[in-house]
């Protein structure tokens, strides 16, 4: 498979604690009721499906040029929106990844576990030229994934039923820098994509520390062998 400047299965994923610097507030769900915190994958969220937000990450990710891109390391804040959700972006390589980031108590979080997504700006096998074609080949990169491995946890709580978590983006367009974009494409400045993948958006975590961690592996397909890890320590004010 060609070499590609970001890895398509973005990660997200989060160690818990072991700093005692790092240990996080006491959160008011009970055992088993940890699934309370996450909205659930048929939800409509502040007015959008999953599937939209799915779209609304990528343009994100699309719209800004690596040197700020939180998916290369850059400050998590850059170029989020007002909005009421905060995206968390992963990684642009294999885990094991740390991040650290201030995010704002109001806000719900996105987190992608493993995304894919394939566009008409790219070469194949993540190239499609109509909706169809993207559709197929965005849920070919996910197809592969090892239910099995899909973990989430906040704070150290397990989210559980992870696979339920699975949806696929409507057919968007977006725009991105001629130069120093997240495919390395000089000259080019939009597109159209289709996403596809595990994320859940979190509830807003109260004010304080807290530590998201969160892993996957793929074993099939175009992303065999392909698995990491990234975990978030986050300041929540």
């Amino acid at each position: 498979m060609k070499p590609k400047r970001v890895n398509h299965y973005l990660l997200a994923a989060l160690l818990m604690a072991v700093m005692f610097l790092w240990l996080p507030p006491t959160l008011t769900a009970q055992q088993g009721e940890e699934n309370n915190w996450v909205y659930p994958p048929d939800s409509i969220v502040f007015g959008m499906t999953y599937g939209d937000w799915m779209a609304a990450q990528w343009q994100y990710l699309y719209s800004l040029p690596t040197t700020t891109n939180p998916i290369f390391g850059a400050d998590c804040t850059n170029g989020q929106s007002s909005g009421l959700v905060f995206f968390l972006t992963g990684s642009a390589s294999p885990g094991p990844v740390i991040r650290t980031c201030t995010v704002p108590a109001s806000k719900a979080l996105w987190v992608p576990i493993i995304l894919n997504e394939c566009s008409t700006v790219e070469a194949p096998p993540y190239h499609g030229d109509n909706p169809q074609e993207l559709r197929v080949c965005a849920s070919l990169g996910i197809d592969g994934v090892d239910l099995n491995s899909l973990k989430l946890r906040v704070d150290g709580k397990k989210i559980r039923n992870l696979p339920s978590y699975r949806v696929q983006s409507p057919f968007y367009d977006f725009i991105m820098p001629a130069t120093d974009n997240i495919w390395g494409i000089n000259g080019v400045t939009s597109g159209s994509s289709v996403a596809d993948g595990y994320s859940v958006i979190l509830k807003p975590l109260p004010p304080g520390h807290h530590v998201i961690y969160l892993e996957f592996a793929v074993v099939s397909g175009p992303g065999a062998g392909f698995s990491g890890s990234v975990t978030y320590y986050l300041t929540v004010q």
